[in-house]
């Protein structure tokens, strides 16, 4: 479930996907216009029937899948196709990424510039 901890942020909302909560904090840190909060995998799905995020940002090296496969099942669903879905991963894999739908790839160790431009490019393009 979402760390429901970070609600009262302001912003557009936005479900990290990382195992590491460093990495976690330091997204919060970086993207604070938004309302960054951790979803562990298993809960993507339930987590966004509750509360629409306006983007998704998944490592793929995920405890017990694969963020690869996280976001072509994400893709695929209709109720969630429409939301960006950002990787975001040490692993040098971006034509996988895009392959399976993912709307950006972004290489750790994070560039704050990318991060912050690519998340407001995807959002604000949803938004309006």
């Amino acid at each position: 479930m979402p760390d429901a901890s970070r609600s009262s942020d302001p912003g557009p909302l936005l479900y990290v996907v990382d195992p590491n909560p460093f990495m976690v904090e330091l997204e919060r840190a970086i993207l604070k216009r938004y309302r960054v909060e951790s979803v562990a995998a298993d809960d993507l799905f339930q987590a966004v029937a509750s509360s629409r995020p306006a983007a998704v940002i998944a490592e793929i090296l995920l405890p017990g899948t694969d963020g690869l496969e996280l976001c072509r099942k994400f893709k695929a669903h209709p109720e969630t196709s429409s939301i960006p879905f950002i990787v975001f991963s040490v692993l040098s894999a971006e034509p996988e990424a895009l392959e399976v739908g993912a709307d950006a790839f972004l290489l750790k160790p994070v560039d704050r510039r990318a991060l912050l431009e690519t998340v407001a490019r995807l959002v604000d393009a949803r938004t309006g």
